[in-house]
């Protein structure tokens, strides 16, 4: 009789701790939050090519006003017209190295307010860290750490000062470019660490 008291408690509680945890996955588990964007301004940087071009494209093509930010005014200008052929809406661009925080302020300040701010630059050159001159791991913290700060820096205020426009949101991308460690460790033969 002890035996089956036992055994039935033991399903009691086995039962009552799966219950537990699938209620407590239930209400944690992560959700996809979608970012309005009709009629609100993205801002993009990096949007003359690869990633940061196709943001834009589908935010545009979304009808949001969309800015794209990038060093090389030529490819910005091919972007741009890429941008209304296909999806007959223009974009206003800017040419800015993310590196120079003037520059980004005063991209920031004519763009306008910002609503959508997605920090989308970035460089990697593929090295092992022994053979690297510091001079190229120093350019590349400067763009994709710093020149990050740097916009958020010069965006922020502006985002909080907007006047209901409805949730503002910052996304910052990585790549390759934010793999670094893994290009270290594996350098330094920590095989077992390169995924930090």
């Amino acid at each position: 009789m002890a035996d089956l008291s036992i055994a039935f408690f033991s399903l009691l509680l086995l039962f009552f701790s799966l219950s537990l945890l699938v209620f407590l996955a239930f209400i944690v588990r992560p959700r996809p939050v979608k970012v309005p964007i009709k009629n609100r301004h993205v801002f993009i940087t990096g949007g003359s090519s690869g990633i940061g071009l196709a943001l834009a494209q589908q935010a545009a093509s979304e009808g949001a006003k969309v800015s794209i930010l990038a060093r090389n005014i030529g490819r910005l200008e091919d972007a741009k017209e890429s941008i209304r052929l296909s999806t007959g809406r223009d974009v206003a661009i800017f040419s800015a190295d993310v590196r120079d925080y003037e520059a980004v302020k005063k991209a920031v300040e004519e763009a306008g307010p910002i609503d959508v701010l997605v920090c989308n630059q970035g460089v990697f050159v593929p090295q092992e860290l022994e053979t690297q001159d510091i001079e190229e791991i120093k350019f590349m913290i400067d763009v994709n750490l710093t020149g990050t700060f740097h916009l958020i820096k010069a965006a922020l205020p502006g985002m909080k000062n907007r006047a209901d426009r409805g949730p503002g949101s910052i996304a910052i991308m990585s790549s390759q470019a934010g793999q670094v460690c893994s290009t270290f460790c594996s350098s330094l033969n920590f095989n077992g660490l390169a995924k930090i």
